[in-house]
């Protein structure tokens, strides 16, 4: 099973949240920018958040991140049709925003 293909579970709790509380924000603000309706993002943006906070218990964060991102790309982009040069757009912002969660965890 490669690391697209892993399972989510989530790793924080109600104490310790497996992602930052200011993530949700900033990926909203990211997402406001697509040519995209928001009632359509909601379940990728779900799943994507979902993902993230599963990381939490991965060896390797930034292969977990990765694995993350490509997914919600690719479901962007097959079932959605994001544009190749929004993609790539959305692509270096989650990047980042995905340093910014290892850098906070």
């Amino acid at each position: 099973m490669n690391g697209a293909d892993k399972p989510v579970t989530p790793s924080g709790t109600e104490d310790t949240p497996a992602t930052p509380g200011w993530v949700e924000d900033s990926l909203d603000t990211i997402l406001a920018s697509l040519p995209l309706a928001a009632d359509k993002l909601a379940p990728f943006r779900a799943s994507y958040l979902d993902c993230l906070a599963g990381c939490g218990r991965a060896a390797d964060l930034d292969s977990a991140h990765d694995a993350c991102r490509q997914g919600f790309l690719r479901a962007l982009k097959d079932s959605l049709g994001l544009n190749a040069e929004a993609a790539r757009t959305l692509e270096q912002q989650l990047e980042q925003l995905e340093l910014s969660i290892s850098s906070d965890i």
